[in-house]
This record gives structure tokens, sequence and C-alpha cells, in this order.
């Protein structure tokens, strides 16, 4: 990886940065920022991805997530477990890693721009032992209004310990325009 992409997601990853949200409940620290699709245009724009890309990349509602286990035992980390809902009850629609592959194989993303944008996701699936951290982007459809996110974490060596459900509540995509 590039000393570039290490100092862009050290930073995403710093406690310090200001989140959108945060939740530290059951040995989890748990944060979410949204960012602006000018902010993901701009980002990835700077390494190499095609201005088709980042038509698309400016749809999606981008937010970088960091977890960090404080328990005693094994946190799994499974985004693909996790609920986005709307302000009334209904899903809101997560874009997958093969969504997104499937968009590049389209477009003809270059190889190079794929891989740097699959570093920036959240892994698929991810153990973290006790104080170890992990961040990545995770993506959504933007809803018309606020969303909550439920995120679940299995906990133990293989998973068969105790599922932890964190409630993000009153998350909002930004708004178009509001990166001009």
């Amino acid at each position: 990886m590039s000393r570039y992409l290490m100092l862009f997601l050290s930073l995403w990853m710093s406690p310090l940065f200001a989140a959108d949200a945060k939740l530290a409940r059951d040995g989890v620290e748990f944060y979410v920022s949204i960012h602006t699709p000018e902010q993901m245009r701009a980002f990835y724009g700077a390494r190499g991805m095609p201005s088709a890309a980042l038509q698309e990349i400016a749809k999606a509602c981008f937010m970088t997530v960091g977890v960090r286990n404080k328990r005693t035992d094994t946190l799994w980390l499974e985004p693909v477990t996790w609920r986005f809902m709307d302000a009334n009850g209904q899903p809101v629609a997560a874009i997958s890693r093969q969504a997104w592959k499937a968009l590049w194989t389209k477009l003809q993303v270059p190889l190079a721009a794929q891989s740097t944008f699959g570093w920036t996701q959240l892994p698929e699936s991810r153990d973290l032992y006790p104080d170890e951290a992990v961040g990545g982007n995770t993506t959504i459809l933007p809803p018309t209004g606020n969303f909550s996110l439920v995120a679940y974490f299995r906990t133990g060596a293989k998973g068969d310990g105790p599922t932890i459900e964190l409630t993000l509540p009153n998350l909002s995509c930004a708004p178009k325009g509001a990166d001009k």
C-alpha cells in the first residue's frame, strides 16, 4: 500500500477524528463518519479513478467506520450482517463489494484504481483480537432522510459467544449540493 493511502486510513481511524456518531458499549468502540460526494470524488480521483467511476461514487453514501475491540475475547466484524433502516423503519440498501466490482468491470476501471478502492473498504469478515482496531468504508444507496445503522458483532474465538448489537440512530448522508 502506498504511504499516502496508509496516512489517509490512519487519519480516518484516529480516535481524535470527529465522527458523526460514536458508541462505546459491551467492550466495543464504534464510530461512523459520513463523507460528502465531493470528498470521495477528490480522494478517488487523485488515485486514478476515471470520470465515469467518480460519477457513480458520487451517487453513493460513503461512511467510514471504525471498530476497536476492547473486550478480552475475539470480536467478529461482518458488515454483511448489518442493517440500515430509514426513519420509517424500511431497509436501506447497502452496496456490496461485489456490486462495486461488477460496476468497475462494466466501466473498465483500471485494476490499480480498483485495488485502491478495495483497500479503503471494510473487510468482508475479520476477527479482532483484544485491543485490535479496524476501519474502512461501507456504502449505501442514500435515503431521503435520516437512517439508523444496526451493527451486529459475534464474539468468541469461533464466533459462538454472545452477539452484540449496536445501533447508531439519526445518521444522515450529505444532502445534494452540500459539497459545492
